[in-house]
């Protein structure tokens, strides 16, 4: 790390950090504060600051997964990109810096901001426990900050392998996809697990947040209790580990940027033709399961199911093409492209009958759909 780097961040980044200061404040003290002014003057009684946190802690998860574009954009610029790294330290020194920066700004606002909120409407509750009171206590304080370093992390993996905006725009948001669709290939055999929202989402840190909240209050597993919590927040750290392990690999690939690949898509391997195949291999791959559930045996709709399920993987190719040209700003079809729309599809389809043979052979009856 560079301590002069810092300091330079420090000056440099005060703008942005400001709009930061602002809205963290908003979502953690102000809007909390206000509804519960006028739950006390209209029905004489507080809500407190943590039931808010279910639907303003997304807010703040959000941005803290947009940090780390606002802060590695420098590097998509030639002229900055050049300026930066003729600095006098390491690229090592530059990645290390940027990443701790980055967590500072987010723990300080995050940590903060949720005490300050905490203690206004505790004061405004006229007495109710801080610490004893579910719905105005620091209970929900580890949750957040948890889901927001889980989100920061994947970011910085995210932009990091990047070589423009949009790229990197595009990675932010298929990587926090891209354990969605592991988990649903991995445990469920049939797309309804992807689609009911009501289901335990552990590689989510949004939905893991949201739960513990739920649970915190009593409106959802308030018969598991402190257990609950105790998953939830394990949950969010083996995705701290996860995420780090990947950032990692991450810095070998931000040792490789070159000024001349600047708004190019190179085959990286953890670059975003790549993340495409795969994102759009674990698609098809839930196609395989499902049509082992649900076309193989549907009896007399078989002939039915089977155009939909056609239609279908047509759709789902055209996307990734889709995805392919917008990326590659250019509508034309390179042999290498492909090869990996072949892989993709090819290989997701047999990942996808193999997993549900395996899920299947453990478990005859499946639960979750």
């Amino acid at each position: 790390m560079s301590k002069k780097y810092f300091r330079y961040l420090l000056k440099s980044f005060w703008p942005t950090a400001t709009v930061y200061i602002t809205l963290f404040a908003v979502f953690l003290i102000i809007i909390p504060f206000i509804v519960d002014c006028f739950c006390m003057l209209l029905a004489r009684f507080t809500i407190g600051h943590t039931a808010y946190m279910a639907a303003m802690g997304p807010a703040c998860i959000f941005m803290s997964g947009l940090l780390p574009l606002l802060m590695h954009g420098r590097y998509f610029s030639k002229n900055r990109s050049d300026i930066i790294l003729s600095m006098p330290m390491n690229r090592k020194q530059a990645f290390l810096t940027e990443g701790i920066f980055g967590l500072a700004l987010i723990t300080i606002l995050t940590v903060v901001g949720y005490s300050v909120g905490c203690f206004l409407c505790f004061a405004l509750g006229n007495g109710t426990g801080l610490f004893t009171s579910p719905s105005s206590s620091f209970g929900g304080l580890p949750a957040l900050y948890f889901a927001c370093v889980v989100v920061y992390l994947s970011s910085v993996f995210a932009v990091s392998v990047s070589n423009s905006k949009p790229q990197a725009f595009f990675m932010i948001i298929m990587v926090n996809l891209l354990p969605l669709l592991l988990e649903s290939v991995i445990t469920s055999p049939t797309l309804y697990r992807l689609l009911d929202r009501s289901l335990d989402y552990w590689s989510s840190p949004t939905d893991v947040f949201t739960h513990y909240l739920s649970c915190l209050l009593g409106t959802q597993h308030a018969d598991e209790g402190p257990a609950f919590l105790a998953k939830c927040l394990l949950a969010l750290t083996c995705q701290i580990v996860v995420w780090l392990g990947l950032d990692v690999l991450a810095f070998f690939e931000f040792r490789k940027l070159k000024s001349e690949h600047l708004g190019t898509v190179i085959p990286q391997r953890f670059g975003v033709v790549n993340t495409l195949t795969l994102e759009y291999g674990l698609g098809f791959a839930l196609m395989g399961e499902f049509f082992m559930k649900e076309v193989l045996w549907a009896g007399y709709l078989t002939g039915y199911l089977i155009l939909i399920y056609l239609f279908a993987l047509f759709l789902i190719s055209v996307g990734f093409w889709i995805s392919i040209f917008i990326t590659r700003k250019k509508a034309k079809f390179r042999k290498d492209d492909w090869v990996r729309y072949a892989i993709a599809i090819a290989g997701g389809l047999v990942l996808g009958i193999v997993m549900y043979a395996i899920l299947n052979a453990f478990t005859p009856t499946p639960v979750n759909y």
